[in-house]
């Protein structure tokens, strides 16, 4: 969150400099993405991209009784569920990609990113509620007052932040009772610029084409100012109070 007192000429600087952290870091998984795609082709590569595609396709139930969709469902539960624990999603967006490339892989990864961030605002609503609230207390009355100003835009303005956390998120709006529609529909807008990202990056990583990746690096540009627009129009003041990246936290909006 900025923090109290802060002029309006530092809050600005604070926000550029946290803007230009998150395009460094993200540029460098989109060249560690390209590098690798690179590798495959090369020389001392060997059988190396051969043996990738066999087990893309053994992961895409080339040996389960329901092919592709058995292995689909079977990767939305295990990816809900890795996220549910906290893991960043932006990796299990990678990974979609790798497995099961551009089309299918965006699909795969917004349904597992929703059925995820859902049942962890059911349990910051209910089971965890408590929880959250000792743990953040004195900062739920201000943000519940966001959610009461306007819910889907906070939602939305959260998901494009890359370096919030993604389970840390949904208890919030789950502790502040945010409305499941607004929360649903702010969160599958807001988690769509990232996951083509990273889908792109681990899709053409897999392939070893790196038309895909370099595809992804011109979509980051594009989730970025989808970023910018979001808090062009987004209430100044909320916009400054709402929740920043956490410092040390995984990517996962």
């Amino acid at each position: 969150m900025a923090e109290q007192g802060n002029s309006p000429d530092e809050s600005a600087a604070k926000g550029r400099a946290a803007l230009t952290a998150d395009l460094l870091r993200f540029a460098l998984v989109g060249l560690f993405f390209l590098g690798g795609t690179l590798l495959l082709h090369h020389a001392i590569s060997g059988n190396a991209h051969q043996q990738i595609q066999e087990l893309r396709a053994n992961l895409q139930g080339a040996t389960l009784a329901g092919g592709i969709w058995a292995s689909g469902a079977l990767f939305v539960l295990i990816a809900a569920g890795v996220i549910i624990l906290g893991v960043p999603r932006l990796w299990v967006c990678g990974v979609a990609g790798a497995v099961y490339g551009v089309s299918l892989g965006v699909v795969l990864a917004l349904i597992s990113s929703l059925v995820g961030a859902t049942t962890v605002y059911w349990l910051g609503r209910s089971l965890l509620a408590g929880v959250v609230q000792r743990r953040f207390v004195g900062r739920l009355a201000l943000w519940g007052e966001l959610f009461r100003r306007n819910a889907f835009w906070w939602v939305l303005y959260s998901r494009l932040i890359p370096f919030t956390n993604t389970m840390i998120n949904s208890l919030l709006c789950g502790c502040c009772r945010v409305p499941l529609g607004p929360y649903l529909a702010g969160s599958f807008l807001g988690f769509i610029p990232l996951t083509l990202v990273f889908v792109a990056f681990g899709s053409g990583g897999a392939k070893g084409n790196a038309w895909q990746v370099v595809l992804g690096l011109a979509l980051l540009l594009l989730a970025f100012l989808c970023r910018l627009l979001v808090k062009r129009f987004f209430p100044q003041k909320d916009a400054e109070t709402a929740p920043q990246s956490e410092a040390g936290s995984a990517p996962g909006p």
